[in-house]
């Protein structure tokens, strides 16, 4: 039996990181290829707009209140004790509960944009209020739609949400260029763009038989007090969220508000980048939560962390090496009329990358763990310290100095990663270290290779190198799977 869970979560592992990595492709080639024309479309100010408003949609992640990482714990509990009433209890709380935050989230946008405080907190032109009010509509929707889709990642294939995003993401390319070469305006693109990500949600609500559910009147008969305790139950969770938000997208707000939506634009493209290691290369920890509440003892939930943790160094580790050495050539190459590439900012996106992925590896084992208090005070910890060394950090050294001063709270999350490894029953550096230990000649091998073409001014040579590191990295996830 425990071969054949490990079997299925290796399995699982494996699509979830396919379709992630797909996804970010998909997401990164809608960066790569709309945003010269944005800008040339726009200017420098309307792309930041854009780029505050896509930020603003991963922030409204704040919405969220903790419910999601909860609904999906209890989903997956109420599954693995076969309990089909209280599976149904915890989808419809978790429903209405979010429902409920985002009509007061709705109501606030709506009374922000229209006193005026937006446009004077983020030196916003005329409009550019409401553009972020009805995104924070848009992203309710979008959130709740996913939020609904949960009952499927509780039972352990969190790949199929990941595919579907996928295809959203991949639909919006052609139809938000098309909007915006015809003209649109940035309003418009970001309503295709939430259409394109949105359906396919309801499309595989539908397949995957969860209407029945949905459209019983029985799964919303909650009482008001519910939203009060399932808000109050999940707020450890929804700290973790907060502290993600504010260390990420929340610093293209800070950036808007120090130097204006042009140089928040600039920074918004460097930071989905980073995303790359922080965000792609760490999916794999997003398995973890569910596996490691399924767990039965301490063997297995070492088994199951070290399988993610491995996903995840491997990934990381490559991405953080092609972003160090690669990364200021290959943006120079990209946008080279911008001039916003500045010296060393590769190895800072690297190191904000890899203390990004470690937080989300500890918060997400830590609430797979029933850990998720002393990880999120740790994460909350972090967020403060990323957020203040990050606005110093701007001020001294610009882009570069923001990255770098926004990992100086990773310290923070070794406290939690000591009691992840003590409910794995083993040390931190048996649970941690050693098993990075044993990728380093692969990333020595690809180190070299792009070492060395970093010193080529020939984008192929750079693509090469890339490649062949991504070969390297592929034949250390194989050998996971044997």
């Amino acid at each position: 039996m425990a071969s054949a869970n490990r079997s299925a979560y290796l399995k699982e592992l494996f699509w979830n990181q396919l379709w992630q990595s797909a996804n970010f492709a998909a997401k990164a080639g809608f960066l790569i290829l709309l945003t010269p024309l944005m800008l040339w479309k726009w200017g420098a100010a309307g792309f930041g707009l854009y780029a505050l408003a896509s930020s603003l949609l991963v922030s409204m992640a704040l919405l969220d209140g903790g419910v999601r990482a909860l609904t999906r714990l209890r989903l997956a509990e109420a599954h693995r004790n076969g309990d089909e009433s209280a599976f149904a209890r915890a989808y419809g709380e978790g429903l209405v509960t979010f429902a409920g935050v985002c009509a007061a989230a709705l109501a606030l946008a709506a009374g922000l944009a229209a006193s005026g405080w937006l446009n004077r907190w983020l030196n916003l032109a005329g409009g550019g209020e409401w553009v972020l009010a009805l995104t924070v509509a848009m992203t309710a929707v979008f959130m709740l739609t996913t939020l609904a889709l949960e009952p499927i990642a509780a039972k352990g294939n969190l790949s199929a949400l990941k595919a579907a995003n996928t295809w959203g993401a991949l639909l919006a390319i052609p139809c938000t260029a098309l909007a915006v070469v015809l003209g649109g305006s940035i309003l418009l693109a970001l309503v295709i763009y939430f259409l394109c990500i949105t359906v396919p949600n309801f499309v595989l609500a539908y397949r995957s038989g969860l209407v029945p559910l949905l459209v019983r009147r029985e799964t919303f008969r909650c009482h008001p007090f519910v939203i009060l305790r399932t808000l109050r139950e999940g707020f450890w969770y929804y700290l973790t969220t907060v502290s993600l938000v504010v260390k990420t997208h929340g610093l293209t707000f800070v950036v808007s508000a120090i130097a204006g939506p042009a140089e928040a634009g600039m920074f918004y493209i460097l930071l989905r980048l980073t995303e790359i290691v922080g965000n792609v290369g760490a999916t794999a920890s997003e398995t973890s939560l569910a596996a490691l509440a399924a767990a039965n003892d301490a063997g297995e939930r070492r088994g199951n962390f070290r399988q993610s943790w491995l996903y995840t160094g491997i990934l990381c580790l490559h991405g953080a090496l092609a972003m160090g050495l690669l990364g200021e050539p290959l943006l120079k190459f990209w946008l080279p009329d911008k001039g916003f590439v500045p010296p060393g900012v590769g190895w800072a996106m690297a190191v904000f990358g890899l203390a990004g992925a470690f937080s989300r590896v500890v918060v997400n084992a830590g609430m797979g763990l029933r850990l998720v208090r002393p990880a999120a005070i740790a994460n909350a910890l972090e967020a403060g310290a990323d957020l203040a060394g990050a606005v110093i950090g701007y001020h001294l050294a610009g882009l570069p100095g923001l990255f770098i001063g926004g990992s100086i709270g990773f310290f923070f999350l070794l406290f939690p990663a000591r009691k992840i490894a003590a409910a794995c029953a083993t040390g931190f550096i048996g649970l941690y270290l050693g098993p990075i230990g044993g990728l380093a000649p692969g990333l020595a091998a690809a180190g070299v290779t792009q070492w060395g073409a970093s010193f080529l001014s020939w984008p192929p040579a750079w693509f090469a190198a890339i490649g062949l590191s991504g070969g390297v990295a592929l034949w250390q996830l194989r050998r996971l799977h044997r």
